[in-house]
């Protein structure tokens, strides 16, 4: 970090960082799929629910191998909508759409939990000057925003960006530069917190910010499987190092 900026700017990842998903993902989300056939036929739609929620799966199967490599972003009704043209639907109300896609996402936001150190932490990182920002991967914009105001994150952040919106998803540099851009920071100022070696570590680092890696949910194969090849600036335990990583950062700052 350059000596004559001070880091003054946190940048954090949303999902297994500030908050934990309580179950057993993978299920969760299977399940989700069944909540999005429902509603379609609640709707009035003509579908067989575990047929549709197994076309959808592999729909969106898909998607999330494509995005690992381009990084690109799409809304998730684009799955939803290539998943219906299979089954002869080529149009529906898009309140309907927007209904389906709602369940789906409210049946996972019910595992979502905090972690028991995130109020704590956030409090004293404001109350010492820190000027703070999320930066989320995340295919559902009111998805993520639910999610954030559910634990009433919000009032800590000055920004929060969502890869939805954006277009783009973590490593990419660009979601770094936007975020600092909306902070009117530099990356020698800031620092990102997150669980994710791939995306949020080697994103910072291809940014030109530091990296701070938290590792009490970092147990997964995206991050087993680059161990030698990504290496955080910090690594911490849980939240409630961070307070003391940062006091020693800016202390030799």
């Amino acid at each position: 970090m350059d000596s004559k900026e001070k880091l003054s700017v946190i940048l954090f990842d949303l999902g297994f960082t500030l908050i934990n998903f309580e179950g057993d993902f993978h299920q969760a989300m299977r399940e989700s799929y069944l909540a999005l056939a429902d509603s379609l036929i609640a709707s009035g739609c003509r579908i067989n629910r575990q047929s549709f929620a197994d076309k959808f799966y592999e729909v969106i199967s898909q998607y999330y191998r494509n995005r690992a490599v381009d990084l690109i972003e799409r809304p998730v009704e684009e799955n939803l909508l290539k998943t219906l043209h299979h089954f002869s639907m080529d149009y529906l109300e898009e309140s309907v759409l927007q209904e389906a896609v709602k369940a789906m996402y409210l049946y996972t936001e019910a595992w979502w939990k905090l972690e028991p150190d995130t109020h704590e932490t956030l409090t004293t990182l404001r109350d010492m000057g820190y000027r703070m920002a999320i930066i989320s991967n995340a295919s559902n914009t009111p998805d993520l925003n639910r999610l954030i105001d559910n634990h009433d994150l919000r009032r800590y952040f000055e920004v929060v960006v969502i890869s939805a919106e954006e277009g783009i998803r973590k490593p990419d540099p660009r979601i770094f530069a936007k975020t600092l851009k909306k902070l009117g920071a530099k990356p020698e100022s800031a620092i990102m917190v997150g669980d994710t070696l791939p995306a949020d570590v080697l994103g910072a680092q291809n940014s030109g910010i530091r990296s701070v890696w938290i590792t009490r949910r970092a147990n997964r194969p995206e991050n087993n499987d680059v161990l030698e090849s990504i290496q955080p600036d910090f690594t911490i335990p849980d939240l409630t190092s961070l307070v003391s990583l940062i006091d020693q950062i800016s202390s030799t700052n």
